[in-house]
């Protein structure tokens, strides 16, 4: 029954009563997204540190060989339904297979990542034909003047997109949000603020006691991306329609007369690469601008590492008000100084000229110049690392959190027991 023990009651868990039976259910496979790799997951980790049984089920329709497999990772089980191919039929059928699949694991609550697509559809099924305690957690703005707009959706998902977006934040017993803005998006929607937590995303506590990269290692990537010695800045993650990675190519064009061997590489696939691509063509600098393509989530760190600091720059808009990007908390993780842009978490994650630098939004000269005080100075940007290091790992550690979260889920049990 909901609330109650699990089939591993009885374990006392850091002061919680009982282990739980978690449910996760994802919104697409593994990777290449993240949302799955470095948020559903790594929660579910520290969940399972402290005694807890975590499940995540997968939609893998972006990865299609991952249909029907199964694996262990960090004590978290991840299960991908079969799914050979996407078309209508399986994005009606899949979603009532997860429901099912999660409801028969007798899970204590359920955890559902995004609210639209497969992950939400599985999330109405499961509000409808079951009374299982329910969570919802919303990593990005979907609706009106966010994804659903920027993306070439089908006219009925531009359509139904906003509203499970918003009937899902109703109807779930608790809402975890990543970021501050996501928070008063749902308390708009006229969710009780009490049912919201903030709950933004941390770094993976494999990079804590990841044994730094040695010189030779980096030297190893730099040659493989061809960029030797020159100070590097670097991206790595999926690159979408509209990236605004363009305002670091034009950043790194106004660097031409003042460090021109300066270097920037944007590594990751997505359907805004081409489009960046022809800006750096356009901008005649293609050949100080590198595109690797996309790096594989276990190889991020080594390049991360032997770059000398992590961009990312926004303009300001609803989309990048309410992200809470995972690229910036790993180079922080690892020591890395980030350059980004005065928008929605990068003010929560990032001290300005202590751990990392802060430019306006949409501003490619006050990037520019950013850029040329980390790529000009080493020890500048080292001290920058360190101090970003320093804050990550004390503000943001799931392991620190893993409380919180269940703090979540407890209530969501006593809401789903007055229902």
């Amino acid at each position: 029954m909901p609330g109650q023990p699990s089939r591993i009651a009885g374990f006392f868990v850091l002061g919680y009563n009982f282990a739980m039976n978690i449910v996760m259910i994802g919104p697409f496979a593994f990777k290449p997204k993240s949302t799955v790799s470095a948020r559903a997951l790594l929660i579910g980790q520290a969940l399972v540190k402290r005694g807890h049984r975590v499940t995540i089920l997968l939609p893998p329709y972006d990865n299609v060989d991952d249909s029907g497999r199964a694996w262990i990772q960090e004590g978290v089980s991840l299960e991908n339904m079969v799914l050979p191919r996407d078309d209508a039929w399986r994005r009606i059928a899949v979603p009532v297979r997860m429901a099912r699949r999660a409801v028969a694991l007798q899970p204590d609550v359920i955890h559902l990542f995004k609210p639209i697509g497969y992950s939400g559809l599985a999330g109405i099924y499961l509000r409808r034909l079951s009374h299982r305690p329910l969570a919802l957690d919303t990593d990005d703005w979907e609706g009106t003047g966010g994804w659903t707009d920027v993306n070439p959706y089908p006219a009925l998902l531009k359509r139904l997109f906003p509203w499970q977006e918003r009937w899902l934040a109703l109807h779930a017993d608790v809402v975890t949000v990543a970021s501050r803005a996501l928070e008063t998006q749902v308390w708009g929607f006229g969710v009780d603020p009490a049912r919201v937590t903030y709950l933004p995303n941390g770094p993976d506590p494999a990079l804590r006691d990841q044994p730094p990269a040695t010189d030779e290692q980096k030297a190893e990537a730099r040659a493989k991306l061809g960029v030797g010695d020159a100070p590097l800045a670097i991206y790595v993650g999926h690159i979408p329609r509209g990236s605004d990675m363009d305002l670091a190519i034009e950043a790194m064009a106004r660097l031409a007369g003042q460090l021109p061997e300066a270097r920037l590489v944007i590594a990751g696939a997505g359907d805004g690469l081409a489009d960046l691509k022809t800006k750096a063509q356009s901008l005649g600098i293609a050949d100080r601008v590198i595109f690797p393509g996309w790096i594989p989530r276990e190889q991020v760190p080594l390049y991360v590492a032997a770059a000398d600091i992590s961009v990312n720059p926004y303009r300001d808009s609803l989309i990048n008000r309410s992200k809470c990007a995972v690229k910036g908390v790993i180079a922080m993780a690892m020591g890395k100084a980030v350059v980004s842009t005065r928008v929605g978490q990068n003010l929560e994650y990032i001290e300005h000229g202590r751990s990392g630098l802060l430019t306006e939004p949409g501003d490619a000269d006050e990037l520019a110049q950013a850029l040329l005080a980390v790529l000009s100075d080493r020890e500048y940007a080292a001290e920058l690392g360190r101090n970003a290091r320093q804050r990550i790992w004390l503000k943001f550690d799931w392991d620190a959190r893993a409380g919180l979260v269940e703090s979540v889920y407890q209530a969501a049990q006593d809401r789903a027991k007055s229902r």
